[in-house]
């Protein structure tokens, strides 16, 4: 492993030393890596972050007051948080025998400034054009090799003033320009391995079929080179016996990415729009959550059920899930202060998200807390993801009556989930009779003591609607207006000029927020929401289903 910012050998190299900087995975800068040899000063992308620069430029200037000798930079990619430094630094610009070696269609793109290929535009930044003295694996530089599986491997070989040889592989995917560089025991990968991660799959220039094949490719250089040590663009090195594992990984990720939309800045908007939703509402929904897991292991061991108690007492750890949603609270708030860049506090949601969704694996919850407050839960985290990956489509419309689906919900949410008769047939099952027993303790009659009813006059054709989801969503409203304080709540369906309305009536007024939250979830439904021309309640308009 290397030891960040400190010199040490390069092994199977004459003489090479490398002095590493190694970051903690950030999207706004990269890792960079400073090598010196007796014959140059070789410099492996340099980051966004001007502090780190400023230590590369010091590091450097030291260096060439000794020996004076020419500096090669090299660039895994032209994406910003690689190399905007490069672009931006006067005092590195005008290093006297300075060479920037990248990709030839990332020396297009930098040679340009261009604020989409570079993905500047994103991290709310501005490149400069650079000039590009090396662009690498043009068609009459790099050697084209055919490896085992059939595949093309483009590759050049730079050799050294000190006698060693830098090896470029170009290996695009993750971006067009991306290439792999072999020096002595080490191969500096870029980001190869978070080419898969949620706001980075679908960047312009994003490619899977090329990133599944430069996979492909990485294993045959892991194969045949002498790679003791893998460096990424972001976070720690890897050994390379580590790297077989990973590459499984990644290949599995990016199997599943073929309907994914691009990354820009459309997608970005709407991605940061349901970041704040998403925070909003999962603090909302997982107090809920550990609420009636408290209350359940309360209940339990006033029963004489320690044991059953402290299970659910610890089953969703509710310390560590409050802890994530009030980091990512803090980060919002830096956001919101002009500290954080908008992809930053997206991709930190897509962090939230994955963590709490460790803790919902499997079926725990099940029998304790209302399937719909599972699913509605569930799909927050998955609706945002899907917003992360582009994934348009993510309703399954049917047709349907709307009278019968709402009799069913209002069945749903008045009957509890239990009987007296399914109880007794426990009683010579101790785990069946501790399920039963769970089940009735953790049921929270929300609706108690509610008028809760449906209107339905006139005769409505089918409408067009994912019934599960709509019915979930619908239910989220319900128990919104119960906690207003409604004691009274009304279902019209009815028509709408030549539209199948729903009318909501109940007291009290959902936030701005909330509608906002919910013209969201309906949409994806199958259905528009709207304010009741009086302000007393919801409309929700559907589509005819086709005769």
């Amino acid at each position: 492993m290397l030891e960040d910012q400190q010199w040490q050998p390069v092994p199977g190299t004459t003489g090479a030393e490398i002095y590493p900087f190694l970051r903690k995975p950030d999207v706004t800068c990269s890792n960079a890596y400073l090598i010196r040899t007796p014959g140059e000063i070789l410099l492996i992308d340099t980051g966004a972050d001007a502090g780190q620069m400023d230590r590369i430029m010091a590091l450097v200037d030291d260096l060439l007051r000794g020996t004076p000798r020419p500096v090669l930079l090299v660039l895994t990619h032209c994406h910003a948080d690689h190399c905007y430094q490069a672009t931006r630094d006067r005092r590195f610009r005008s290093l006297p025998d300075l060479t920037v070696a990248v990709e030839e269609a990332g020396a297009r793109a930098l040679e340009a400034g261009d604020p989409c290929r570079t993905i500047a535009e994103l991290m709310g930044r501005e490149v400069e054009p650079l000039p590009v003295g090396l662009p690498l694996l043009s068609a009459r530089d790099r050697e084209t090799l055919e490896t085992d599986g059939g595949i093309t491997l483009y590759r050049q070989e730079i050799l050294l003033r000190s006698g060693d040889a830098l090896t470029v592989y170009h290996t695009p995917g993750h971006s067009p320009d991306s290439i792999c560089i072999h020096f002595g025991g080490l191969l500096f990968i870029g980001d190869l391995l978070f080419a898969a991660s949620p706001g980075i799959a679908g960047l312009v220039g994003w490619d899977q079929p090329a990133l599944l094949v430069s996979i492909e490719r990485v294993r045959w250089i892991l194969a045949r080179e002498p790679v003791s040590l893998c460096c990424p663009g972001h976070g720690r090195t890897i050994p390379a016996t580590t790297m077989p594992g990973l590459l499984d990984r990644l290949e599995g990720e990016a199997e599943g990415l073929s309907g994914i939309g691009t990354f820009d800045r459309e997608r970005l908007d709407d991605s940061l729009e349901h970041a704040v939703d998403l925070l909003q509402e999962a603090n909302r929904v997982f107090a809920v959550i550990a609420g009636r897991l408290y209350a359940l292991a309360y209940r339990l061991d006033e029963l004489g059920e320690a044991e059953e108690a402290r299970r659910y007492q610890e089953l969703l750890e509710s310390d560590q899930i409050d802890g994530f949603l009030a980091d990512f609270s803090r980060f919002a708030d830096e956001f919101h202060a002009g500290e954080r860049f908008e992809v930053q506090l997206v991709l930190k949601a897509v962090q939230v998200i994955q963590r709490i969704e460790a803790h919902f694996a499997g079926d725990r919850l099940d029998h304790v807390v209302d399937a719909s407050l599972l699913r509605r839960a569930g799909r927050l985290l998955t609706d945002f993801m899907n917003t992360i990956f582009g994934y348009r489509d993510s309703a399954h419309l049917s047709a349907a009556a709307l009278p019968p689906v709402l009799r069913d919900l209002v069945a749903g949410v008045l009957t509890p989930p239990f009987s007296d008769e399914a109880f007794i047939e426990t009683a010579e099952d101790p785990a069946a009779y501790r399920a039963e027993l769970v089940s009735r303790l953790a049921y929270l009659p929300l609706f108690e003591g509610i008028d809760l009813s449906i209107n339905a006059g006139d005769t409505l054709p089918p409408v067009l609607i994912d019934r599960e989801r709509f019915s979930d969503e619908v239910v989220g409203v319900l128990e919104d207006m119960a906690a207003a304080g409604a004691r009274e709540i009304r279902l019209s369906p009815r028509r709408e000029g030549d539209a199948v309305g729903l009318l909501i009536q109940g007291s009290g007024v959902l936030s701005a927020k909330r509608l906002q939250f919910y013209r969201r979830k309906f949409g994806l439904c199958g259905a528009s929401l709207a304010i009741s021309g009086d302000g007393a309640g919801l409309i929700l308009l559907f589509r005819s289903a086709p005769s």
